[in-house]
Parts: structure tokens; C-alpha cells; sequence
């Protein structure tokens, strides 16, 4: 249960304001979770459940839950500095932000001096994101404290009533503390199982379903995370500027060899290589034009950077230093790009031949006029 708070919960609250406009539930909907279970009346419960349904955390749930969760829910708000979980204490309840922000802190003693506090970065969680299951689950005290940053709206699942939705957690969490203590390149940290335990609520297992970009070296907003590939394969590739010399060999040269003035430069994106199982990248490397790309079904250990920055600034210095270090140069790339497009094209003609040959008793007894489409790989 959230600690008492000073902003009390009024007919106020839901007045026709923009602050109380905002998150992802109506005012009514709100007014209802403040009230007893018994109060609650089938009605407005269906409508919270039609607001529920655009709601992310509520989709892997079946509507027999949702009722429940409707029904016992509480509405919660909190002032800037307030506490919902302290570190070391049996946690009440899980929660979901409906509108604002909460902070997550680890605090740790420091041996040198004893009595005195450090501190990991603090993770920020926002609207639509979920803390406190991970204790609830493993039955333990809270491993961190989270404490609202602003005027901030959540809805609370007591302790109690988790049991609705505990099985949805379970197989994630098995997996997620698994790869946090075999993944090799992380355990190289010689995190302790107390680290090890804020991690499980730090870290997450992320799953991607389609070909999309995950990283750029110049795009500092993707440079919150340090990633670790446990499933799958991403490709890494790169933007390039290329010329073809006027005499000699017809052979790309890089732009950054230096191109005779008036001679045009053209721009591609090589995917040059591709990173499998133990592959590693986002730990502070100068990755300048580089980037990395998804396929369907890659699955990530995401861990925040400055986290490991904070446990062991020198080895991830090495590890982004050596990852830096094994990437080509772009005249390597524009190589790796010209020998695949020959190979391509060997292949486009091998197969036009297959099917100027094929019967056409083998393909519907009808001509196609269609020319044949073929699939990019690498």
C-alpha cells in the first residue's frame, strides 16, 4: 500500500481540469477506484474495462481478470517526494502510472566509511509502465525505494489480490534472472546477489517482431541502454558516402578518401555484418555512422548504461573500446556491399533461366507476365 500521502483524494480531484484530464483513464473512472469494492457498481466497472482494453498491461489478461482488477483496484495519487516503496521493507502492492513520473533508487552502503550512503542511477519509469511485481513475486522486501517525482496518478494492486495476476510474471522472471547470471559478458561485472536482485527490477527482456532500428551511434536517445543479444540475430550496419573513380579500376572508394571535386557522391545503407548469441553493444563504444538493425525474433538483455558505468567504469571502457576497435572501414564495408551485389545479381539470372525454362504445365499452365520478385538477404 502507497504511504499516506498529503493530497488528499476530493470530489476536487475530478473536477473539469487540464491536470486531471490527462493519463490514461476518464475522471469518472478514477472516482470509481476510490471507492469501497462493494461500492462499485456493475455499470461503471464495464466502463472502466473499455478504457482497460487500450491499456497495454491489461491486454494479457483475460476479461473474468480485468472484472476483478476492476473491482478491487485502488485510485492513488501522490505529491512530488512521496514514497511507494522503501528499500529493505515488505512491499503492499504492485502499480501502474496512469500520468506522471516515478523514480526508482538503489542505495547502498559504502564500506570505506561506514554509515555513509551511495547510490545507483535512478531509473525513471513513465505513464504506462509498471513497478513492485518482481518482490510480490519472489515474496522479498522491496529492493529499492520508488518515490514519485512529480504530481503523479497510479492505480494500485494489493498484495492480496496479485494472485490475479502473479502467472503472467512468473516465466518472464524465471528467464530474466537466468540471463542476468549466465550471460557471459555481463557476469564479468561480479555483480553481488543483492545487485543481482535490483537488476531483476532495472534490466528488462525485450522481444522484437520486425525488422527496425535499435541503435544509432548518432542518435543519443538510443543510447540509454546497454544490449545484450541472448536470442536471435541483428544485423549492423552502416550509411556510407561512396564515388566510382573516373579512370581505372570500376571499383567503389570511399568519399573519405578524398573524391575529386565535381565528382558526385552517393549515399547507402550496408548492412555489413551480423551479431548472434553473446553479441554486445550500446556500452559507450564510438559507433559514430554505425547502427543496428532487428530481425524478427531477436530477443535483447537491455541493461541501463549507467549502471555498468557506476559498477565498473574500466571494464566497460575495454568492452566499448574493443567493440569500436572490430568495426570496419567504410572501404571495407563498400567492398562487403559490392561483392553481395554481384553475388545477387548472379543469382537474379540463374533463377530468370529456371523459369524461362520451367514448363509451363509447372506453373498453372499460364504464362506469367509478371517479372520475378526477389528477396533481399545478406
Amino acid at each position: 500500500m502507497a504511504l499516506e500521502s498529503k493530497f488528499k483524494i476530493s470530489d476536487e480531484l475530478f473536477s473539469d481540469v487540464p491536470l486531471q484530464l490527462r493519463g490514461l483513464l476518464k475522471p469518472e473512472s478514477k472516482r470509481l477506484m476510490t471507492l469501497p469494492p462493494v461500492d462499485r457498481d456493475k455499470d461503471s466497472i464495464l466502463k472502466l474495462i473499455s478504457q482497460m482494453e487500450y491499456m497495454e498491461f491489461f491486454q494479457k489478461f483475460s476479461y473474468d481478470t480485468q472484472i476483478k482488477l476492476a473491482e478491487n483496484m485502488r485510485f492513488v495519487v501522490c505529491e512530488a517526494n512521496e514514497f511507494l516503496l522503501r528499500q529493505g521493507k515488505v512491499p503492499g502492492a504492485m502499480y501502474l502510472i496512469i500520468s506522471g513520473v516515478v523514480s526508482l533508487r538503489y542505495r547502498i552502503h559504502t564500506t570505506a566509511n561506514f554509515g555513509n550512503m551511495g547510490r545507483w542511477p535512478e531509473k525513471i519509469l513513465r505513464e504506462g509502465e509498471f513497478f513492485g511485481e518482481i518482490d510480490l513475486l519472489q515474496n522479498r522486501p522491496s529492493s529499492v525505494d520508488a518515490y514519485s517525482v512529480g504530481y503523479t496518478e497510479l492505480l494500485e494492486i494489493k498484495a492480496e489480490d496479485f494472485v490475479l495476476v502473479r502467472e503472467s510474471f512468473e516465466e518472464k522472471d524465471k528467464r530474466l534472472k537466468l540471463h542476468l547470471r549466465k550471460t557471459e559478458s555481463l557476469a564479468k561485472f561480479n555483480w553481488s546477489e543483492e545487485e543481482l536482485k535490483v537488476l531483476e527490477l532495472f534490466s528488462e527482456l525485450r522481444s522484437y517482431l520486425e525488422e527496425t532500428e535499435i541503435y544509432n551511434g548518432n542518435d543519443i536517445t538510443k543510447s540509454k541502454w546497454s544490449y545484450f543479444v541472448i536470442f536471435g540475430e541483428c544485423k549492423l550496419a552502416r550509411e556510407v558516402g561512396y564515388f566510382v573513380p573516373e579512370s581505372g579500376p570500376r571499383r567503389l572508394k570511399s568519399a573519405k578518401d578524398g573524391a575529386y571535386s565535381g565528382q558526385k557522391i552517393f549515399k547507402k545503407v550496408v548492412e555489413f555484418e551480423t551479431g548472434k548469441q553473446g553479441f554486445f553493444f550500446g556500452v559507450g563504444e564510438d559507433f559514430r555512422d554505425n547502427r543496428v538493425l532487428a530481425t524478427p525474433a531477436l530477443e535483447c538483455l537491455l541493461i541501463p548504461r549507467l549502471v555498468l558505468v557506476f559498477k565498473n567504469r574500466e571494464l566497460m571502457t575495454k568492452m566499448a573500446s574493443d567493440l569500436a576497435n572490430s568495426l570496419p572501414s567504410d572501404q571495407v564495408v563498400l567492398d562487403h556491399l559490392l561483392n553481395y551485389e554481384q553475388a545477387t545479381k548472379e543469382v537474379e539470372e540463374l533463377l530468370k533461366d529456371i523459369l524461362a525454362l520451367k514448363p509451363t504445365r509447372l506453373i498453372n499452365s499460364q504464362i506469367s507476365e509478371e517479372k520475378p520478385r526477389f528477396v533481399k538477404y545478406v
